[in-house]
């Protein structure tokens, strides 16, 4: 299986399907989620390019996901890693 015509995450043609299309918090966070959970992490400028959202919406969704990791998820945590300036999402040790 090749990757021409998929995106970073393998979804095929993502951007060229919905280009000019507003991207909704709902579908922001859903892909940003599925971005951690298949890569383990994200960087603020991939999402940037990929959904053409704000930087306040980028923060204000990785705190959503973070408080969902601590109501829901006990087992994950969301950090930001400053050497590589990236989100990655980690197990908790218990």
């Amino acid at each position: 299986m090749d990757n021409r015509g998929v995106d970073k995450l393998g979804a095929p043609f993502w951007k060229e399907r919905h280009k000019g299309m507003k991207v909704g918090k709902s579908q922001a966070l859903l892909y940003i989620f599925d971005a951690l959970l298949k890569k383990g992490h994200i960087t603020k400028e991939d999402a940037l390019s990929d959904l053409e959202i704000s930087e306040l919406n980028f923060w204000r969704y990785i705190q959503e996901i973070k408080a969902y990791l601590y109501n829901f998820d006990s087992v994950h945590e969301l950090i930001y890693d400053r050497k590589s300036k990236r989100y990655v999402l980690v197990e908790v040790v218990l």
